[in-house]
């Protein structure tokens, strides 16, 4: 499987039901949520266990810490951590700026 970037794990987590539905692939075996071979949800879920998918886990961990009133200061937060903190706002924010655009 090719490297994921941690921009596209992003992108994907954000839009994960746009990625199908088990049920309705033509080619997912007859048990009830079983994924066909080339699903991309699994490719989605794999990427998780990436480098990067380890690093957004990190990040999301960080920010749930963050918003329930732990006090973390910038010197216990790595860069890359800090970075994928900020990709994950940017995203989000891109993400729902398209959601009200498409709903006006």
């Amino acid at each position: 499987m090719p490297r994921k970037s941690l921009r596209y794990l992003i992108y994907w987590a954000l839009r994960r039901e746009q990625l199908g539905d088990p049920g309705l692939c033509p080619d997912a075996p007859e048990e009830e949520h079983e994924r066909c071979g080339h699903c991309p949800l699994n490719r989605l879920d794999a990427a998780w266990l990436t480098d990067a998918g380890q690093l957004l886990r990190r990040a999301l961990g960080l920010r749930s810490a963050l918003a329930m009133g732990i006090r973390i200061g910038l010197d216990e937060i790595d860069a890359d951590e800090f970075f994928a903190m900020q990709a994950v706002e940017e995203e989000r924010d891109a993400y729902d700026r398209k959601r009200v655009k498409q709903q006006a």
